[in-house]
């Protein structure tokens, strides 16, 4: 598959290989993918979420995506008569996976989406930041993509993002947390809103930074997670900064990864497709910081 791939290297102590396999085996009969596909009790059931996991997992892995045009059908399936979609994720998934395939919708989704990005850039107020952190994100990767149009988004980002700001430091408001402040500084950086250095990033980064775990999930926790290493990645990348503790990053995604060549969310977890596209990209964020050194 063109465009980003990236074999990893022996940095990130992963078994690419492996993994490669782990996600094809997830293919369903339909050509979408599935984490928890069991064909030997008929289990066959893909989600538009893990296939784009599955998709990009495969696109950093340099791996060729089996019968492309056989997804491309069963994405264009979720798309109901009137351009839409069941949710917003499902619409994100199917249409991230569709541009990964080159290929579009079976009909216009802007509708739709105009509908959606209206709502979720409105938000000012919230006891949770982070979904609506994550649902602006998604509407912005769509906007950047060219399948939803937003006037005015980078103002309504700018404001979304102010009022989500945890004031010690990063995202989100009121406890900040290694993932959230990734996602919106993805975010910020789709919308064209220069946050990083103001946000207090840095500060939250130097404080989920650990000696033997790598990123934790926050900083009064005594966890890690895969998506908290990649977002501990991110976020560094995002400040033209280096991790503090690259082997510790290393160790920990190895010990995410599964005997089945999968990652889990923390060890010994299940493998998921998100959790193996996390790992992934992880590894890959860690190859090229130590390919820049």
């Amino acid at each position: 598959m063109a465009g980003g791939a990236c074999a990893l290297g022996s940095w990130a102590v992963i078994d690419a290989g492996a993994a490669a396999r782990y996600v094809l085996s997830r293919r369903t009969t339909k050509a979408g993918y599935s984490f928890y596909r069991t064909p030997e009790w008929g289990v066959e059931e893909p989600s538009a979420p893990d296939t784009l996991a599955a998709l990009e997992s495969l696109r950093i892995l340099a791996v060729e995506v089996p019968e492309p045009g056989a997804t491309v059908d069963w994405l264009r399936s979720l798309q109901a008569d009137d351009g839409g979609f069941p949710t917003l994720t499902i619409a994100w998934s199917a249409l991230r996976s569709l541009a990964l395939l080159g290929a579009g919708p079976a009909r216009p989704a802007t509708g739709c989406l105009a509908r959606a990005s209206r709502a979720v850039l409105a938000r000012r107020t919230a006891v949770d930041w982070r979904a609506p952190l994550r649902e602006a994100a998604r509407v912005m990767e769509l906007v950047e993509l060219g399948f939803a149009r937003s006037a005015g988004a980078a103002q309504s980002c700018a404001a979304l993002l102010d009022a989500a700001r945890d004031r010690a430091g990063g995202w989100a408001a009121p406890s900040a947390d290694i993932a959230t402040t990734a996602t919106a500084l993805r975010l910020a950086a789709v919308a064209g809103v220069d946050v990083a250095r103001s946000s207090g990033s840095d500060v939250l980064l130097a404080r989920c930074e650990d000696p033997v775990l790598g990123v934790r999930v926050t900083p009064g926790s005594a966890a890690t997670s895969v998506e908290a290493v990649r977002a501990g990645l991110e976020v560094a990348g995002a400040l033209d900064s280096a991790p503090r503790y690259p082997g510790a990053v290393a160790r920990s995604l190895s010990l995410m990864q599964r005997p089945d060549g999968g990652f889990g969310s923390r060890h010994r977890a299940i493998s998921t497709l998100a959790d193996t596209w996390d790992g992934l990209r992880a590894a890959q964020l860690l190859d090229e910081v130590q390919e820049e050194r």
